[in-house]
């Protein structure tokens, strides 16, 4: 170091232990305007800024007013439902089925009329007061999904009669097309039975008739008449197997 730059640091330290002990008083405002460097902002990066300050006071107050929701303080009381203990509650009891009437075969006057009817040989008979009426065999409509034995609708004066191949129905294998001539429909109901011939009405007495006290195996079966040898229906059960959509052997083909 030359003497020329020992002299300007003499210079400098001198003035500073030639400070006076009390110096004026600076307010810190411009003691810190004094400190801060002066920086040149770029007018775009100020904007830019106040934006993004914007902003961030923006999104603070919303996670404030979340806070303040999630703050169960603060929250309304929620209604308190009163759930009543399992002892406590009704006791719902299963639907129960009603069980099927017991089978009682027919009440008839000690003597009644009976209408005797063939189907493929075999001979049939059911009492007058069991009789819906007797048809001519008319244009017949086949329905999808119904059992073989379902020969198909027949519109008689504006009902719907479900006509019954009486052959497949009461022998099941039976697959010949017979060429029937009228239908015997039971009762009240919209069921039929085709038939071959009719063979007219008798007068019996009951004591002509061998009645059935079980159903057994086939609850269509009324009893036998004697002298005839042929079966006397029961129409109420007979109904009863149609709708179930059940053969003579009381199944499902």
């Amino acid at each position: 170091m030359n003497q020329r730059q020992f002299s300007a640091l003499d210079d400098y330290f001198d003035a500073l232990l030639d400070e006076p002990a009390v110096r004026p008083q600076v307010s810190a405002e411009a003691a810190n305007a004094a400190a801060r460097p002066v920086v040149y902002v770029d007018p775009k990066e100020e904007e830019r800024r106040r934006a993004l300050e914007s902003l961030l006071a923006t999104v603070a107050e919303l996670k404030e007013e979340e806070a303040a929701s999630a703050d169960p303080q603060s929250r309304q009381a929620e209604p308190v439902i009163d759930v009543p203990s399992p002892a406590e509650m009704p006791v719902v009891a299963p639907e129960v089925q009603p069980e099927p009437a017991p089978w009682r075969n027919m009440d008839t006057e000690a003597q009644f009329q009976a209408l005797f009817f063939e189907v493929a040989g075999m001979t049939f008979a059911v009492p007058l007061t069991h009789l819906g009426g007797i048809y001519q065999l008319d244009r017949l409509t086949s329905l999808f999904g119904k059992p073989a034995w379902f020969a198909g609708i027949m519109t008689e004066r504006e009902r719907q009669l479900s006509v019954v191949d009486t052959a497949r129905w009461a022998m099941p294998g039976h697959t010949q097309d017979e060429q029937y001539q009228y239908v015997v429909t039971l009762g009240e109901s919209n069921w039929g039975l085709s038939c071959h011939q009719l063979k007219g009405t008798a007068l019996l007495s009951r004591e002509q008739v061998k009645w059935r006290t079980t159903p057994g195996t086939r609850p269509w079966l009324a009893g036998m008449v004697k002298e005839k040898m042929c079966a006397l229906l029961h129409v109420d059960a007979l109904i009863a197997l149609l709708e179930q959509g059940k053969n003579i052997d009381g199944q499902r083909v």
